[in-house]
């Protein structure tokens, strides 16, 4: 069975550091690489074919939306999950607007985060 090929982009080392402890416990799921900005993130996605890609939404050098917009030129059948702790419903509007597939609020909505991935590593083909 294939495991599940999660890609996480967040500035945050401690936020970085803790999705992957925490996805990295779950079944079916391999984490292939993590980035702290724009730049890094858009090298690695250039090399690598993630099936999962979680951008958080404010970088140092950009945001998601970047990302997004560069990983859909790349690899169109990633699933794109925007994070954000300054969420609100504008803001996921926009990004699922502009093609991602799920927005979460980081700050109280890991949980739902975390059952999405469950769910996307048990579906994996």
């Amino acid at each position: 069975m294939r495991k599940l090929k999660l890609y996480i982009v967040d500035d945050s080392p401690y936020v970085r550091k803790s999705l992957v402890r925490v996805f990295k416990e779950i079944d079916n799921v391999e984490i292939i690489g993590d980035s702290a900005n724009v730049k890094s993130a858009i090298k690695f996605l250039s090399d690598n074919q993630p099936d999962v890609c979680l951008f958080d939404y404010n970088l140092p050098d950009g945001t998601a939306m970047d990302l997004m917009k560069f990983s859909k030129q790349t690899n169109k059948r990633a699933i794109h999950i925007i994070i954000s702790n300054f969420a609100d419903e504008k803001m996921k509007k926009v990004t699922l607007n502009a093609g991602a597939d799920y927005f979460f609020d980081k700050s109280d909505e890991i949980d739902e985060l975390t059952e999405l991935i469950e769910r996307l590593a048990l579906e994996i083909k």
